[in-house]
């Protein structure tokens, strides 16, 4: 009897034993599950990220702000860009400046230089040559400042001559710059005959790039017809 009384005890002990430590586990289990729940619903949304504009230079708000000039040759092969400004409107007898803008488009240009050119009833009168510019910075504009001379009204072409040393090889090419002269006393542009302004500037420009005496085809009112 002492030996039977002896192994139910010694069984039951056994039994709450392992029910203790069963309860233990599974506590510990519960509290670790709560812990990270509610480590969960204290977390702060991550913050988003501000969306960083991109800075407009005063070097890109100016370009935007010029007119391409029309190359002679389409497409042309220079690693240059070649824009242009009217600070004023043109007026008969009155001079205007332009500002031109030569942008190398490579780091391969070793140096760039030019001339301006105006055609007959157009004459330059400073900023006729385009200093040479050794090494430009890729992107980085060349200005020119130009100041023309209308002697008389119609449309005219100021012409860019741009030279361009890069890898070992030189090359040029024309660039055009359109211009219309009103008379002293007009209060609109000068129209050529049976068409627009923007029209004949369009079609004379490219024509004439490369042929600095040539004349435009004179509008009405013009003070003398070639």
């Amino acid at each position: 009897m002492r030996l039977n009384a002896g192994s139910q005890v010694a069984h039951t002990m056994t039994w709450i034993l392992g029910r203790s430590l069963l309860l233990s586990v599974a506590a510990a289990v519960i509290c670790a599950g709560c812990g990270s729940s509610s480590s969960g619903d204290g977390a702060k949304p991550t913050a988003a990220k501000p969306v960083t504009r991109k800075t407009v230079s005063a070097t890109d708000e100016l370009l935007r702000n010029m007119v391409s000039a029309v190359a002679a040759n389409k497409p042309s092969s220079m690693p240059i860009q070649v824009k242009f400004d009217l600070r004023d409107r043109p007026r008969v007898g009155q001079p205007v400046d332009i500002d031109l803008a030569i942008v190398p488009m490579s780091a391969s240009v070793d140096q760039v230089s030019g001339k301006v050119e105006g055609e007959e009833g157009l004459e330059v009168v400073d900023g006729a040559q385009i200093a040479a510019t050794d090494h430009p910075v890729e992107g980085s504009p060349i200005r020119q400042s130009v100041k023309v001379l209308p002697k008389q009204e119609g449309i005219f072409t100021v012409h860019a001559v741009v030279t361009v040393n890069a890898a070992d090889e030189t090359s040029s090419e024309t660039y055009a710059i359109p211009l219309i002269a009103a008379g002293d006393a007009a209060d609109s542009p000068v129209k050529p005959r049976g068409q627009g302004a923007a029209p004949a500037i369009a079609a004379a420009a490219p024509a004439r790039v490369g042929e600095p005496a040539a004349r435009a085809a004179a509008p009405a009112g013009t003070a003398a017809a070639h």
